[in-house]
């Protein structure tokens, strides 16, 4: 089955016409992974997945938002408790490409990224489920993935998917030796700059391979620059069965198992 592991139809991106991006996907019959980035998205994601058997939610703070709100745990385990569609804990991780936007120093949001980055790891640990994780490295080579990798060591973390990779070889390796699963966006179908992130897609084994769009961000070849929508992300598996060299098929078929086991999905 066709699945997309990260979008985020909740935002204002589709305001107008959310419903006609959610009929695409029931018209595709496949399942979609609603991302929360804040509390109220995080609602939202609750709310449309108890709306359409098809979606399923994640609840948490992205880490650019950490000085937007607290993460208060009570106010996200009632959201896990009440409508029993909710998948995984985050997205959260480390974000050190806004640093000016913050108005903090990198130390000092290192320091308040961690401390939320730990409370989603507990609520992933009393709740049982998987960490969506976010990261992004800084304009200045401030090391987001490394930072992540050494939490998910430190706290004995093995379960979840490092979404929208944008590390290197090294790091990838590090995801996978920890247990998680590696999501590939359509970042991995530009023609430009691609490289390096296709080179990581054709190492990671296909039991640990996720697809996903980030919708409405990052949209493949042949809409790049356009908004995305989960539909899309039929263009990344078809890339990385070009990469394998295996058919579109069981790119679709591996990738969905990975994601229903991965997620408890049903």
């Amino acid at each position: 089955m066709l699945i997309d592991s990260h979008a985020h139809i909740d935002f204002e991106a589709y305001t107008e016409d959310r419903e006609d991006i959610i009929k695409r996907c029931q018209d595709k019959r496949m399942k979609v992974i609603n991302v929360g980035a804040q509390y109220e998205t995080s609602k939202f994601t609750v709310d449309l997945a108890q709306k359409y058997d098809f979606l399923y939610a994640t609840v948490g703070l992205h880490p650019i938002h950490v000085y937007d709100e607290e993460f208060n745990i009570e106010d996200y385990q009632k959201l896990i408790d009440d409508k029993k569609r909710v998948v995984a804990i985050g997205e959260c991780g480390f974000d050190y490409f806004y640093i000016k936007e913050s108005g903090k120093s990198i130390e000092e949001l290192k320091i308040k990224q961690k401390e939320v980055f730990l409370k989603h790891i507990e609520l992933a640990k009393k709740n049982d489920l998987p960490l969506m994780l976010h990261g992004r490295n800084g304009k200045n080579g401030e090391m987001a993935y490394k930072d992540i990798l050494e939490v998910l060591k430190e706290q004995d973390c093995h379960n979840g998917m490092i979404h929208c990779y944008g590390g290197d070889m090294e790091e990838a390796k590090g995801f996978l030796d920890q247990g998680f699963h590696i999501g590939f966006t359509g970042i991995i179908t530009f023609k430009k700059k691609a490289e390096e992130l296709q080179e990581i897609a054709k190492m990671v084994p296909m039991d640990k391979l996720i697809i996903e769009t980030d919708s409405p961000y990052l949209s493949p070849e042949p809409y790049r620059g356009e908004r995305n929508e989960p539909i899309n992300v039929e263009f990344v598996a078809r890339k990385i069965a070009e990469l394998k060299n295996i058919s579109y098929d069981e790119v679709v078929e591996r990738t969905g198992q990975n994601s229903i086991n991965l997620f408890k999905l049903r």
